[in-house]
């Protein structure tokens, strides 16, 4: 099986757990928009994402460096791997009581510094715990990855994606606003349970006992992560300080249309996310090694398995984008939509980016990878802060996009410049077509009438799957082939 086949076979798999998530998803958010008004799915998403900020950072990019560290590990024997383990268990587990005992004690300060005013402090005190399940559920998480169990991993989004749609539906009926504090804790817990019951085949081939690593061989691993660690803060702080003024200029209400119209499309692509993670950073790792055309090739094949596999759905998405929010949440948030062109237009770029991006960090090119992550966050911080001041909320879709295109721009020319990086001629032609497609369905929707708009979308949606006809059927021989 060739990598392509094999890539796509893999992302099939994350795939197919996505799709019951996102089916899930579709029930969990109908719900929570009858019971919880924009304000509150507003304020959840300000404090789910404050959670997952210090977490990623107070993990310190162990996500990747300690996947890393256990598929190395792995090479070596099992011993091995419960040694690395063991020391990321010892280390991270002191650290998430740390983190959550300093939200605990300093929510009113957070929350005055999130929305200038004490009320989410309650909230941060309840949703400090879920730091301990989450920073357990990362460590469990990587077990499984690095030693590449990836029917684990898919297992594990299902499970999760039924087990926070059950809570997160009982606790918004009985508890209505005053349960976002404790949908954050569902999420994290969740996320433990379900890890600890998938890791458990992993950790049944390792040693019962076993000692730690040195401090002096576990540093390199904490040191490849200051990369993802920086990046990670910068993200952390964008999101913060985007969504903090969008409280504070435009008010709740719109906070909670600019959570739906992000989440509403990167909550979709989640299974890219995980396949890039889980399968293709490791691979390019291998690929770096062998040479730049191996790597080249590598990079431009996710590149085009990245768009087949997201394209369409952004399409269907961006053409019935009124009809989704109707279906999903309620006409309360129809005020999204002016967001939405924007954010799949980003989301977009943001998906022929990541593996590009990824390259930086396979060649533990740490310098390169802090100056894209912070010239990319850098403009969408002054893009958001110049978009709050025009006093039009569209702008801050615009922003959005334009801080993608930014990035994407910027990463492409130190690929070229720093790794003799190459993308193919095919690949610059999708780029350009699946570009012009969505530029022409925004500007159907805002100039033509709605059923019109309904009919040009889909015959450009009918167009783009003719025109890659091959590449689907490939795609889908691949996947069913037994």
């Amino acid at each position: 099986m060739s990598d392509k086949e094999r890539s796509y076979r893999n992302t099939a798999l994350l795939g197919l757990s996505s799709v019951i998530n996102i089916l899930l998803s579709v029930v969990r958010n109908k719900v929570f928009s009858l019971y919880l008004a924009p304000a509150g799915i507003g304020q959840f998403g300000l404090l789910n994402d404050f959670i997952n900020s210090v977490h990623s950072i107070g993990t310190l990019g162990v996500a990747n460096s300690g996947v890393q560290a256990v598929s190395k590990a792995s090479s070596a024997g099992h011993d091995e791997v419960k040694r690395v383990y063991n020391s990321l268990v010892k280390i991270f587990t002191g650290l998430s009581f740390l983190l959550a005992a300093a939200v605990l004690i300093l929510a009113p300060w957070i929350s005055r510094m999130l929305i200038r005013d004490e009320s989410l402090s309650w909230f941060l005190r309840v949703a400090s715990l879920a730091l301990v399940f989450k920073f357990r559920s990362t460590l469990q998480s990587l077990l499984i990855t690095g030693m590449r169990q990836l029917g684990a991993v898919a297992k594990s989004n299902i499970y999760q994606g039924v087990f926070t749609t059950a809570a997160g539906i009982m606790l918004v009926i009985f508890l209505r606003d005053r349960a976002i504090p404790f949908l954050v804790l569902a999420l994290a817990l969740g996320a433990w349970v379900v890890t600890y019951r998938q890791s458990r085949n992993a950790m049944s081939m390792l040693p019962e006992h076993g000692d730690g690593v040195p401090v002096r061989e576990i540093a390199p691993v904490l040191l490849l992560g200051i990369s993802s660690v920086w990046a990670s803060l910068m993200e952390s702080v964008v999101t913060l300080a985007n969504k903090s003024w969008i409280s504070q200029y435009f008010g709740k209400d719109h906070l909670g249309y600019y959570q739906v119209a992000v989440g509403f499309t990167s909550s979709y692509i989640g299974f890219i996310t995980s396949s890039i993670i889980t399968n293709y950073y490791p691979n390019l790792v291998t690929k770096v090694q062998e040479g730049r055309e191996n790597t080249n090739q590598y990079v431009n094949q996710q590149i085009t398995i990245s768009m087949a596999l997201i394209m369409p759905l952004l399409f269907i998405m961006l053409t019935y984008s009124k009809l989704f929010l109707l279906v999903l949440f309620s006409r309360k948030f129809l005020a999204a939509e002016s967001l939405l062109g924007y954010t799949v237009a980003g989301t977009f770029i943001q998906v022929v980016a990541w593996p590009i991006a990824f390259v930086f960090l396979a060649h533990r090119a740490t310098k390169t990878y802090i100056l894209s992550e912070s010239i990319g966050n850098g403009s969408m911080l002054v893009l958001s802060w110049l978009a709050m001041h025009t006093g039009r909320f569209e702008t801050i879709g615009m922003a959005y996009l334009a801080h993608y295109i930014i990035y994407l721009a910027l990463i492409t020319v130190l690929f070229f410049r720093f790794f003799d990086g190459d993308i193919s001629r095919e690949n610059r032609m999708l780029f350009l077509m699946n570009a012009a497609i969505i530029t022409a369905i925004m500007l159907v929707k805002a100039f033509l009438p709605e059923p019109v708009a309904y009919v040009a979308g889909t015959l450009m949606v009918i167009f783009y799957l003719y025109r890659s006809r091959e590449e689907y059927k490939f795609m889908f021989n691949t996947i069913f082939r037994r």
